[in-house]
Formats: C-alpha cells, sequence, structure tokens
C-alpha cells in the first residue's frame, strides 16, 4: 500500500503533527508559504498507482475513476494506523475539508484515536453543500477550470507546466463530482473538537460555515481574505492553529 504522507518536517515521538489535506487543483505548491516553523506537518497527496495519463504528482489519471469521500477516507485512516500516527490534527480546505471530516468520522467508526482537532477552512457544513456543488449546479466547462487553475497558480506566483494544469482541471472535475454524490451525514458529534473557518471575501455565508456546530464542540473563526489566503497569506490562519495546537507541542515562529 503506497503511502498518502509526503512527510515535510519528521515529527518527534509524543509531538502532535499537523496533516494537511491539500484542495483539489491547487498543486503541491498551495503549502509553500507555509513555515517549516510551524512544527511537524505533513501534506496529504493520495498515491498515483499506473497514472497513464502523465498527471501530477498526488492526482489520479482520468483512466482512474475518483472513489467517494468516505472510500478514500477509509484509506487515509488505514495508511495512518500502519505509520502507527495517532497524535495529529487535521487541516483541510474546502473539499479538502470534508475529507478530513471524513477521516474523523471513520476513526471514530472504528473507535480509533480521534484527531486532536479538526480545522475546516472555507467549507460549507454538509447540509448546507448542495448550495455550493448540488446537482442543480451547471457543470463547468474544461475551460472554466482551466482558468481556475491557472488563478490558483497566478495567484502563488508559479507558471505551471500544461500538463500541471490539465492535471488540476481533472483534480477540480473529480472532487466536484465526488461532492455531488456525497450523501450527506446525520449529524453526530465527533469526538474531537472542530474549528471553522470562514474567509469574509470568499462568498459563503456565516450561517453555513456556522453549521458545522452540528458535528461537535466546534468554535467558530472568521479572518480576513479570499478562498486562496489560506495558501498566499497563511499567517493569520497560523496564528488560529497554533493556538489551539497542544501547548506542549507547538513552536510559534517569529512572524507569526
Amino acid at each position: 500500500m503506497a503511502s498518502w504522507l509526503d512527510q515535510r518536517t519528521a515529527p518527534h515521538v509524543g509531538t502532535a503533527t499537523l496533516i494537511c489535506i491539500p484542495s483539489a487543483g491547487n498543486g503541491d505548491f498551495q503549502f509553500d508559504r507555509w513555515p517549516d516553523t510551524v512544527g511537524p506537518w505533513c501534506v496529504v497527496r493520495p498515491p498515483v498507482v499506473g497514472d497513464l495519463g502523465g498527471g501530477a504528482p498526488g492526482t489520479r489519471s482520468a483512466a482512474q475513476p475518483p472513489s467517494g469521500l468516505p472510500e478514500r477516507a477509509a484509506e487515509l485512516v488505514a495508511d495512518l494506523k500502519r505509520r502507527g500516527i495517532e497524535k495529529f490534527a487535521l487541516f483541510g480546505h474546502e473539499g479538502a475539508a470534508l475529507l478530513g471530516y471524513q477521516v474523523a468520522v471513520e476513526l471514530d467508526r472504528q473507535g480509533a484515536p480521534a484527531p486532536l482537532r479538526l480545522f475546516i477552512s472555507g467549507c460549507p457544513a454538509p447540509q448546507f453543500l448542495s448550495r455550493y456543488a448540488g446537482e442543480a449546479h451547471t457543470e463547468p466547462t474544461d475551460d472554466e477550470l482551466t482558468e481556475r487553475v491557472l488563478a490558483t497558480a497566478v495567484a502563488m506566483g508559479t507558471i505551471p507546466l500544461p500538463s500541471i494544469v490539465a492535471a488540476g482541471a481533472r483534480a477540480l472535475r473529480a472532487e466536484l463530482a465526488a461532492l455531488r454524490a456525497y450523501q450527506m451525514p446525520h449529524p453526530a458529534p465527533l469526538r474531537c473538537p472542530l474549528t471553522a473557518i470562514r474567509w469574509l471575501d470568499q462568498g459563503i455565508e456565516a450561517e453555513v460555515v456556522a453549521g458545522w456546530s452540528a458535528y461537535g464542540d466546534t468554535d467558530l473563526v472568521q479572518l480576513p481574505g479570499s478562498g486562496l489566503s489560506y495558501a498566499t497569506e497563511p499567517a493569520d490562519l497560523l496564528r488560529v492553529i497554533g493556538d489551539r495546537m497542544p501547548a506542549a507541542d507547538r513552536r510559534r515562529p517569529a512572524e507569526w
């Protein structure tokens, strides 16, 4: 079984690890502006097996239909258990936050150690998901998805290769399909606390983010910025994360 975790800094025994789940289509560069001094952290990159499409690392080829969120969560949980990682928090932005939620659900289902905290960035609570990715929404064209990938890359100061852009557009379409197929769970409190973050310029209503309170002990945070600020200007977000990680495990850099 291939590992889902690309380790940026080596976790120490007894030290919490922040596991970051990338937002689809935003490329491997989306955490490049996070300082190494955040503390031990890893980036999830789903393994690619037999990628015939020449896609970018961490993306599935068009020949490999993506599994749903619960199935992907079960794969990630299996990898965490195989690696013996039990002391961690989860961070996800937009659709990736829903995958983080499903990981917490799967850990609860298995009776495994719960995450220290689930950080949900810019993501509607499941009961509001149809407003943003429901069947009533028009399927975006390839050109529209390509423009979104390019806009993200430009915002990050990157000019990606055409193959990377194509892989990002495929990842966005796959995520949209997974979100539309997602069966809204019956709200049940998780064992771990949640922090739900609303970006003021992202265009998601406050009530939609506040809806996460139905899924556990949730604190709500509003931050200035757009849906890309978690990657382009992460200082405010990292302060929120640092304040909520276990005190013995956090290392706060001077620029926070």
